[in-house]
């Protein structure tokens, strides 16, 4: 610490994003949202990404560029971002799917979907009933073992209005990050067992469908966040997963089925 200024050490896999900010705010929310992920030192760094506070706007400074905010939640969703895509980035060799991750017996089911189908609600109530996190939205996984290695940024849900919402309406709906414990956290990669693709629907009952292995595939390379570092090794390692391990769509309304669907089926993978 230099004048106020502190550094936090973001790891993944061996190697760290440096943190760094004097704006208690800031230093608060990589504390939380990164806990599982922080370490003491730097051995092998990606970036480093400096984020601070001028009177009432916020900034996020590294090498080759520079955002700026009028609020901490902006910035704080910037921060979030460019950490996961420098990641991406200095890890091009990995498959990263904007899905969430849950393990029991040291198999991973894998939940893809795009924004606002519930992956970080799920995760959550899943750590809930004995399952431990890997991640609560993007999951990197190794081409070569088809293994999902543990990324476990703290888990951010929307707050459910009550009602299905339109895309346009996503941004003005209120979120909550929530904690899990140090105990419901797998800080070893693990081998996928099954993919679920939640879509929320607020007048449904909740369903399991069985997926042919071509539209798991397809589902996957549609997550697939890093697709054209890969091409055809991408498509290739989604038709491996699909041809291995079940693929389901989980079409729901209550949360609280979803999760008992999901349980039951994790029994059995």
């Amino acid at each position: 610490m230099d004048n106020g200024i502190t550094d936090h050490y973001v790891e993944f896999d061996g190697q760290q994003i440096v943190i760094r900010s004097d704006d208690a705010d800031i230093i608060d929310f990589v504390s939380r949202t990164y806990e599982h992920m922080l370490v003491p030192r730097a051995t092998s760094i990606v970036a480093v990404l400096d984020t601070r506070r001028n009177n009432a706007d916020y900034f996020l400074q590294s090498q080759d560029d520079t955002d700026n905010a009028s609020d901490l939640v902006s910035i704080s969703r910037y921060l979030r971002r460019e950490i996961q895509q420098r990641f991406i980035g200095a890890r091009s060799d990995l498959l990263w799917i904007h899905a969430g991750a849950v393990v029991r017996n040291n198999k991973c089911l894998l939940i893809p979907a795009p924004t606002a189908h519930g992956k970080s609600s799920l995760v959550i109530e899943l750590c809930q009933t004995g399952w431990c996190m890997l991640s609560d939205d993007l999951a990197p996984v190794r081409i070569n073992t088809l293994e999902v290695l543990p990324y476990p940024e703290r888990p951010v849900r929307r707050l459910y209005p009550g009602r299905d919402v339109s895309r346009e309406e996503l941004t003005a709906i209120g979120r909550e990050s929530v904690p899990i414990s140090p105990g419901a956290i797998c800080h070893s990669p693990a081998i996928i067992g099954g993919v679920v693709f939640p879509r929320f629907r607020s007048d449904k009952n909740a369903e399991l469908i069985r997926l042919s292995p071509g539209e798991t595939a397809l589902q996957l390379v549609g997550n697939c966040t890093n697709f054209a570092d890969h091409n055809g090794v991408a498509v290739s390692a989604a038709g491996t997963i699909a041809g291995s391990v079940p693929g389901h769509r989980l079409i729901y309304g209550k949360l609280s089925d979803a999760v008992l669907l999901l349980d039951g089926l994790g029994r059995m993978t």
